[in-house]
């Protein structure tokens, strides 16, 4: 059996003026249905199958979002563009527990150890996030912060 046509999406990438005064930016793209497979993260947009390939992605970080009594979920952001203060991100979750870490260690494998923060390296081990966040405005900036600065 043929297996569909998946496109390669093509999202924005970061300004192409980094010398330019821009205020500091978190672009995020959401993936929805996401897989991710040999060749990079398979998702649905509009209906559409599209493809993430490992190699557009520069880095990948993770974190547990919610409150702590609440409903919490962990958070994968694969950033795509870096440019100056902006980023692209592409984001995609998973429960926390078996489904997370089976996700982490599939992103790790897809992009390599190298490009993965030490947070998602630990839900990939172990299952558990090593960083938290109350919402994905503080998660969003605490990431722009740690690839501008760290």
């Amino acid at each position: 059996m043929d297996e569909p046509e998946i496109g390669t999406d093509e999202m924005p990438e970061a300004s192409p003026e980094p010398e330019k005064e821009v205020p500091s930016r978190y672009r995020v793209h959401l993936l929805c249905d996401a897989k991710p497979t040999e060749r990079g993260v398979v998702y649905r947009r509009a209906g559409q199958r599209f493809l993430l390939a490992w190699s557009r992605v520069q880095r990948v970080l993770a974190a547990e979002v919610g409150e702590p009594e609440g409903v919490r979920t962990v958070v994968f952001d694969l950033l795509v563009a870096l440019r100056g203060p902006e980023a692209v991100a592409c984001r995609l979750d998973a429960e926390p527990g078996d489904a997370a870490a089976a996700l982490a260690r599939a992103l790790e494998l897809g992009v390599g150890r190298e490009r993965c923060s030490p947070s998602l390296r630990a839900v990939a081990a172990e299952g558990m996030a090593t960083r938290w966040y109350p919402d994905l405005e503080s998660f969003g900036e605490a990431n722009l912060e740690s690839v501008r600065f760290g």
